[in-house]
Parts: structure tokens; sequence; C-alpha cells
């Protein structure tokens, strides 16, 4: 019974752990890369490819992770476009005709991630 106990409670700790670990950059690099032609404002009339609504749904998952998560989102979007000339307005305007559990704000080059925080009605 012991046994069983221990068990749950080792299972119940390493489920948890990666819901409170911190975004990582290479998952929102990773889910970023599909959309960086639509980001980047070519191809105006074509909506985001499924590729990119999935990447994009993760990275707003990441979101969630606490008071950390949105910064770490923000400085991950930040560093993944770092030398890329893309419009803001595009990620949020994806994340919408993607329909992602919570909407993606905009963050661009001069975005003050420190700054950032996020709460269900979106980024204040």
């Amino acid at each position: 019974m012991v046994k069983i106990f221990y068990t749950l409670i080792i299972l119940s700790l390493v489920l948890a752990a990666p819901a409170m670990a911190k975004p990582s950059c290479k998952m929102v690099s990773k889910g970023l890369v599909p959309c960086y032609s639509y980001i980047k404002g070519k191809y105006h009339s074509i909506k985001p490819s499924n590729r990119c609504c999935r990447g994009l749904n993760d990275i707003a998952d990441m979101l969630k992770n606490g008071e950390e998560g949105p910064i770490a989102v923000c400085l991950c979007i930040k560093g993944a476009l770092l030398h890329v000339r893309y419009d803001p307005t595009r990620i949020t305007l994806a994340s919408q005709q993607c329909h992602t559990r919570l909407s993606l704000p905009p963050v661009g080059h001069n975005t003050v991630c420190s700054r950032y925080s996020f709460d269900r009605a979106g980024v204040v």
C-alpha cells in the first residue's frame, strides 16, 4: 500500500513539473517558424497555415505558466524574430485567425517584456 502511495506522489510530481516550467525559447521558435512568411506580411490575403496555427496554440499555452510565462514568451518571441523585419500586429492577427486558446499580443523589437503581463481578458 505504501509503495502505491509513493508511486502516486512521484507520478503527480512528474506530471505537474512541465506545467510549472518556464517556457522554452526553443519551443517558442519552433512554433513561430511556420508563421514567418505570414508575420513578415507576405501573402496578405491568405490565412495562416495549419502548422502555424498549431504552433501559435502551443505558444498561447505557455502564457499560462504563472507570472514568468508571459515575460518569457515575450523575450523568446523577440529573440526568435530578432533579425526579421515584421509587423508585430500580424502576430495578434494570426492568433485571432487561428482562434488560439489565448490571444497572442503584438510583440515588436521595442516591446518591453518586463512590463508584459497577461490576464484572461488579454495583455495589460
